[in-house]
């Protein structure tokens, strides 16, 4: 009976263990999976966007569309190879078809030479607050591989070219409707 009495009580035990366990897993899933809301998201500038998105490690973090290739081809201005990033917010809104990303929504696109290096990494972002009636309130953002700021803001050339695709919120790369 004891012995009986014992193994209720050990099995009880790990159960109870186990079962806070599965809660903590669970719960760090739920952090990691909001990590990427407006809370917690970056001024409107290339110096905060850039230690944001190193913070966040984005190149494991955030998801790539689903489909498409992580590295694919690409064309002037961005690079021969392409591979691009959509945390969650962006993510969600073209796959629910929402007609346009919301604010915290970022789209990260590594430009890669035809040999495979790294030649700029390039931001849209709309952040919280930020103005840019031209392009949908998108703050643009281009960056070397060593972190020099190449450009940001309301950049004209950006603006410009993605203005091609305005009634799709300014992406080439994914349809939001």
């Amino acid at each position: 009976m004891r012995r009986s009495l014992f193994r209720l009580r050990r099995s009880l035990v790990l159960m109870g263990v186990a079962l806070i366990g599965a809660m903590l897993v669970l719960a760090g899933c739920s952090v990691a999976q909001e990590s990427d809301t407006t809370a917690d998201a970056p001024e409107a500038s290339g110096a905060a966007i850039i230690e944001y998105l190193n913070a966040a490690d984005y190149q494991n973090a955030w998801q790539h569309l689903p489909g498409v290739e992580p590295m694919y081809t690409g064309g002037e201005p961005h690079g021969a190879l392409l591979s691009t990033y959509f945390n969650a917010i962006a993510l969600q809104a073209i796959t629910d078809k929402a007609g346009s990303i919301p604010e915290g929504g970022m789209v990260v696109k590594e430009n890669y030479m035809p040999d495979g290096k790294l030649a700029a990494i390039t931001v849209m972002y709309k952040a919280a607050g930020y103005e840019n009636p031209e392009a949908n309130n998108w703050f643009f953002l281009k960056y070397a591989p060593d972190g020099v700021i190449e450009a940001e803001g309301p950049v004209q050339g950006c603006t410009e070219c993605h203005g091609d695709v305005r009634d799709n919120d300014f992406l080439f790369t994914a349809d939001v409707k």
